[in-house]
């Protein structure tokens, strides 16, 4: 063990990661059987696993490692990506089956201002390079109004916007689950 700026810090096998998290972090490993991640981030916040999961160690979250726009290769309105979540629960991708559209919350913590990649179009967006380059620039969230979901955007100053369920052009998304102890 050894202390940190802030809090206790632990070495646990290949992962450095804060002391809270440390049963988060056997529980990860005993649900997928994961005895090392692929690729570590250069700030260690994030683990990539061949499964096509990259887990946030800080938050808690396991994100699919590809975007929607990456696996299928066209854009997604908020009723089709709803209906994706189900279709990867009932494939039960990575062997899960609870993944979910993300909070806005959730989704905004992807975004961060040092971090850099690219999109599909080779455009910069702000989020960590462990992602696989050629995503998309948003994502939908569970959020919504009405006939509007709200999607969190990854370029430029990032921020959110309601968007129409059916007509959105450009919308893309990441689905995520919670690493629960």
């Amino acid at each position: 063990m050894q202390l940190g700026s802030r809090f206790l810090v632990i070495l646990i096998g290949w992962l450095t990661v804060p002391a809270f998290l440390v049963g988060m972090v056997s529980i990860v490993n005993a649900e997928t059987n994961k005895m090392k991640p692929d690729k570590i981030s250069s700030d260690q916040r994030y683990a990539r696993f061949l499964d096509g999961t990259t887990l946030d160690t800080r938050n808690g979250l396991m994100w699919m490692s590809n975007d929607y726009w990456q696996m299928e290769h066209k854009w997604v309105n908020w009723y089709t990506a709803k209906e994706y979540v189900q279709r990867m629960n009932n494939k039960r991708f990575a062997g899960y089956n609870d993944w979910r559209l993300p909070s806005v919350k959730e989704a905004s913590l992807l975004y961060e201002r040092r971090k850099r990649n690219t999109d599909k179009d080779g455009d910069k967006i702000f989020i960590d390079s462990i992602f696989p380059k050629g995503s998309g620039w948003s994502t939908w969230t569970i959020e919504h109004k009405q006939n509007k979901a709200l999607l969190v955007s990854f370029k430029d100053e990032g921020g959110k916007s309601f968007q129409d369920k059916v007509t959105a052009t450009d919308a893309f998304l990441r689905l995520v689950r919670h690493v629960t102890p």
